[in-house]
């Protein structure tokens, strides 16, 4: 055998080690890309499932999850898919209407109970109900254009209500209520876990529970069984604007009679939430015995309103909605120049520049429409020194609740510009500089709500203690000489 058939392993061994060695160590130092790209990997495919089950790929988007939970379980992505792999839980979520920015609209999220994930088409089909049954209440009809619906999409492994000593593993845990049979009601921390998948929300849903008939409220969440129309709008009265249950048919022991918008624990007129509404002599609105589930003991403003046995709001369930609307909701979606505060640079001009020079100032504010009536757009010129305090400006932005800033402070003056708007979102007002002496001013704007639409004999709305149905904005203005 020739001496080289011995030699050459013996070079090729140690060559071959200190490759492999080299390899090892050239892929360790390359770890950290290889975590990154099977990061992006993972997140690629997360992505292209939650875009598959929005356009109702719904096994198939659930598979990917659960594939991710188990190839990409150390990264961020394969974590997110296994909260969504599960027999029941979170799929995703998509826009049934979205009429504006979820920071200024009541975004009302849509969710399925007891719904299989082959069930998902037959929950997309109902979740359109709301967009027909909302506008059927006359005050969500007026206010439609200030909600986005959002059709959040849940899968369950069984089809059942919790009750009569059988459970079922559904994704909110939906059970009977009271021992009342068809009568729903939803996990609320299963609802708010599901409402944290969403990048935005304002804690409010209507869960559609499959099996069931009567429904259940309270603490923004609606739990409705079947599909009447009428239910969905009363449990929602409960859910959105704490409204009473004004029936007098005996449900059982409720405990103590509590004060609510629309049920009093006294008949005198001095105390009962609606005592306004009884100084204005409202036709129809008086003091009723029976409400809150009690022959006796409780008492309501109306005979005739969708939380007893009407077709919709009494005027006094319908004012507590309104308020509730503007809580979350500014009448001024937006504005040109930027409005200013204490602190902002005011808008200069020049006047010692020639007259012909001087050109008008113009300011733009963008407003909501409700559907038949305008918004009254007011606008001032103050002297600095008489103007009211920036006072909506300076509120902290990270709550989305309006009544925190309080009613705007009067100005005695006439506005130099007052309007009522109807469908037009757009309203401008020209300051010319040639009309006013040299100074530091305030610009103005307040837009308000009357609440009158058209038809109403009297205001939806005869109290606004925290004044969320009017907003400002405001601009400085320094003619400099």
């Amino acid at each position: 055998m020739p001496i080289r058939a011995f030699i050459l392993p013996l070079l090729v061994g140690p060559l071959l080690v200190a490759l492999l060695l080299a390899g090892a160590g050239s892929c360790k130092a390359a770890g950290r890309p290889g975590e990154e790209g099977r990061e992006a990997e993972a997140r690629e495919l997360l992505e292209k499932a939650e875009e598959g089950a929005k356009r109702g790929q719904y096994r198939k988007a659930w598979n990917t999850f659960k594939l991710l939970s188990k190839e990409y379980a150390d990264t961020p992505a394969g974590q997110r898919a296994a909260s969504r792999a599960g027999e029941s839980g979170f799929l995703c979520a998509s826009d049934l209407l979205r009429h504006g920015p979820s920071r200024n609209r009541v975004d009302v999220v849509v969710m399925g109970e007891g719904f299989t994930l082959d069930q998902q088409d037959d929950f997309d089909t109902l979740s359109k109900v709301v967009l027909r049954n909302f506008p059927r209440s006359e005050v969500f009809e007026e206010y439609f254009a200030y909600h986005n619906f959002i059709r959040a999409n849940l899968h369950s492994a069984e089809s059942g209500v919790d009750g009569h000593n059988r459970t079922y593993d559904t994704a909110l845990d939906a059970r009977l209520s009271g021992g009342i049979q068809g009568q729903v009601a939803v996990s609320r921390q299963r609802v708010h876990a599901m409402l944290a998948e969403l990048p935005e929300h304002d804690q409010l849903a209507i869960a559609f529970v499959k099996n069931g008939n009567l429904g259940t409220g309270g603490g923004g969440v609606a739990s409705v069984g079947g599909r009447s129309p009428k239910t969905m709008i009363h449990e929602w009265g409960h859910a959105f604007a704490s409204l009473m249950d004004e029936y007098s048919s005996n449900t059982g022991h409720r405990g103590q009679v509590e004060n609510g918008p629309n049920v009093a624990r006294t008949e005198d007129p001095d105390q009962v939430p609606w005592k306004h509404w009884l100084e204005r002599r409202v036709s129809g609105v008086g003091i009723y015995q029976g409400a809150a589930g009690r022959p006796q003991g409780a008492w309501k403003p109306t005979n005739n309103c969708i939380m007893d046995v009407g077709v919709d709001f009494c005027p006094i369930c319908r004012e507590a909605i309104v308020l509730e609307i503007y809580r979350l909701v500014d009448p001024i979606e937006g504005c040109r120049p930027a409005p200013h505060d204490a602190s902002s640079d005011p808008i200069t001009i020049d006047m010692t520049r020639s007259v012909r020079e001087l050109e008008p100032v113009e300011f733009q504010v963008e407003i909501l429409t409700p559907a038949s009536h305008g918004l009254l757009v007011c606008w001032w010129v103050l002297p600095e020194e008489q103007a009211p305090p920036f006072s909506e400006l300076d509120l902290d932005r990270s709550s989305k609740d309006r009544r925190v800033r309080g009613p705007l402070r009067p100005i005695e003056e006439r506005p130099r510009q007052r309007s009522h708007r109807t469908g037009q979102r757009s309203v401008s007002f020209e300051v010319d500089p040639r009309d006013f002496d040299p100074g530091r001013y305030l610009v103005v704007c307040r837009v308000t709500d009357t609440a009158r639409p058209r038809g109403a004999k009297v205001p939806w709305v005869l109290s606004d203690p925290a004044g969320v149905l009017q907003a400002e904005r405001s601009w400085r203005l320094h003619l400099q000489q």
